[in-house]
């Protein structure tokens, strides 16, 4: 495998990279139980079953993966489920507001943040700050999905036909993904038939 290839598969994987942190965690956890150094509890238990579920969504179920992780990492970060050995909790306070969250989901969700740093401004700044009307609103989205549709166009132009029909097939992937597939497969058809 080329490195331009290594990289270009890194980069579209790059959602993963808090699971896999998690993932890190949880080892580290398993690695301090057979050294004798702590106790699995049920919070850890389901702490890997929860990771186990997020990689199932991510590869089979993909369009739900963004919710799943995002329950995780709440949940996680109240400490509901522990991914490390130990219940490790760091506390700030704010007069006499004391906040309490466990370090490793708020490294994992800053993680995330960081990798879709856009999408989560902008679904902010739409959602929470302004109040759009509902014109408003159905023009932003159509303007975001056309964008997501263009790039996804770009990010596709070199697939072939084939690879581009197993994407529709599979329909795990985002709308936009979708569609610029769709329109890809349909601006080849007359370009084909020509030749």
């Amino acid at each position: 495998m080329t490195r331009q290839r290594l990289l270009t598969t890194l980069k579209q994987q790059r959602q993963l990279l808090p699971l896999i942190l998690l993932t890190g965690f949880c080892i580290e956890a398993i690695i301090a139980v057979l050294l004798n150094y702590s106790i699995l509890t049920t919070k850890n238990y389901i702490a890997f079953g929860v990771v186990v579920v997020n990689f199932l969504t991510y590869f089979l179920f993909r369009q739900f993966y963004k919710y799943t992780l995002t329950v995780t990492l709440t949940v996680g970060l109240f400490n509901f489920i522990v991914f490390s050995a130990g219940e490790w909790t760091t506390s700030f306070s704010l007069n006499s507001l004391k906040i309490s969250f466990q370090p490793h989901s708020f490294l994992a969700g800053l993680l995330a943040y960081i990798i879709n740093f856009k999408r989560v401004n902008e679904f902010i700044v739409d959602n929470l700050a302004t109040k759009q009307t509902p014109e408003e609103q159905e023009r932003s989205e159509k303007t975001r999905f056309t964008e997501g549709v263009e790039k996804f166009k770009g990010k596709y132009e070199s697939y072939s036909t084939e690879t581009l029909t197993e994407i529709i097939t599979a329909n795990k992937y985002m709308p936009e993904a979708l569609e610029a597939a769709r329109q890809l497969i349909n601006e080849r058809q007359p370009n084909q038939n020509a030749n």
